[in-house]
C-alpha cells in the first residue's frame, strides 16, 4: 500500500470515527431529552392525581363523618356554583390580582433589603455583633402583630400592606444569606485572595456564588410569608384583595365563598413558587442538578 493510499484510509477513518461520535452524541442527547420529558409527564400525573384524590377525600368526608355540617364544611360540588360565578363576574380575578401586586411589591423590598443586610453581618463582624441583639429580638416578633401599629402610622391605604409584607420577608431573606455568606469556606476565601482578588472580587466571585443556596432557599420560603401576610393586612382597611374576601364572607356568612378564596389563594401561592423555582432553575442550571 503507497503512503498516499494509507494517508486516505486514515482520514477516511478519522472521519467514520467522528460521524460516529456525533451519532453517538445525538442519540445520547436524544434520550437524554426523552427521559427529561418522561420525568415531566410523571410527575405533571403524580401531582394531577394528587389533587383528584384530595378534592375526593373532601367530598367524601363531609358527608360521611358524624357530626360534620356540610352548610358549615361544604364539599368541592358545593362550591363550584359560587366559584364559576365569581370567576364569571370578574371579582375573583380582581382579587387575586390585588393581593398579588401587594405581595410581589412587598416582597422585592423586603428581600432586597434582607440579601443586603445578610452580606453585610455575614462579612464584617463588627455590623454583625452590633445588629445581632435587634435583629434577633424583632425576627421573634411576628409581622402580624404589628397590623395595628401600621394602621396607625400608615393608615388604610396600601402603605401599611406593603410595608408589612416587606418586614415578614426580610427576615427570612436576612438570616438565610447571613447564614450562607457566614458560612463560606475560608479556604475558598484565602484561595481567591492568594490569587490576587480584592474584597469586591471576593465578595462578588467567591462570596455570593457559594452562599446561592441558601439566599434561594430564604427567598422561597419568603414567597410563602408574603401570601400569609397579606391576608392578615387586608383583614383590616382592605376593599380588595383574598385577604378582604374572606374576611367579607365571613361578614355575610357565605362559607362557600370564603372557601372559593381560600382555594383562590392556595393556588396563587403555589403558582408563585413554581414560577419561582422555574424561574431559578432557568437562570442557574446547576442549583439543584444533583438533586435533578
Amino acid at each position: 500500500m503507497s503512503a498516499t493510499t494509507a494517508a486516505e484510509a486514515d482520514r477516511h477513518a478519522a472521519a467514520l470515527t467522528e460521524r460516529d461520535m456525533r451519532e453517538i452524541e445525538a442519540r445520547f442527547r436524544a434520550d437524554l431529552a426523552a427521559g427529561k420529558r418522561r420525568r415531566i409527564r410523571r410527575i405533571l400525573a403524580l401531582n394531577l392525581l394528587g389533587v383528584l384524590i384530595f378534592l375526593a377525600l373532601w367530598e367524601v368526608l363531609p358527608r360521611v363523618v358524624p357530626g360534620v355540617n356540610v352548610q358549615m364544611f361544604p364539599p368541592p360540588s358545593g362550591i363550584v356554583a359560587t366559584l364559576v360565578d365569581l370567576v364569571t363576574s370578574g371579582q375573583l380575578a380582581g382579587h387575586a390580582w390585588s393581593s398579588l401586586k401587594r405581595a410581589a411589591s412587598g416582597f422585592v423590598i423586603g428581600s432586597t433589603l434582607g440579601v443586603l443586610a445578610g452580606l453585610v453581618t455575614g462579612r464584617m463582624a463588627m455590623a454583625q455583633n452590633l445588629t445581632d441583639p435587634v435583629l434577633h429580638s424583632l425576627r421573634s416578633i411576628p409581622a402580624i402583630a404589628f397590623v395595628p401599629l401600621a394602621i396607625v402610622w400608615f393608615g388604610l391605604g396600601e402603605t401599611p400592606k406593603v410595608a408589612l409584607i416587606s418586614w415578614g420577608t426580610f427576615f427570612p431573606v436576612w438570616i438565610n444569606t447571613f447564614i450562607g455568606v457566614r458560612d463560606v469556606p475560608r479556604l475558598y476565601v484565602q484561595s481567591a485572595a492568594s490569587l490576587g482578588a480584592g474584597r469586591t472580587a471576593i465578595l462578588f466571585q467567591v462570596v455570593l456564588p457559594a452562599a446561592l443556596p441558601f439566599i434561594f432557599a430564604g427567598l422561597r420560603h419568603a414567597t410563602a410569608v408574603a401570601f400569609v401576610i397579606v391576608v392578615a393586612a387586608e383583614l383590616v382597611g382592605a376593599s380588595s384583595g383574598l385577604g378582604y374576601l374572606i374576611s367579607f364572607s365571613h361578614l355575610v356568612f357565605r362559607i362557600d365563598m370564603m372557601f372559593v378564596g381560600l382555594m383562590a389563594l392556595g393556588a396563587l401561592g403555589f403558582l408563585a413558587d413554581a414560577l419561582f423555582a422555574w424561574t431559578l432553575h432557568r437562570l442557574f442550571p446547576w442549583y439543584g442538578a444533583d438533586s435533578r
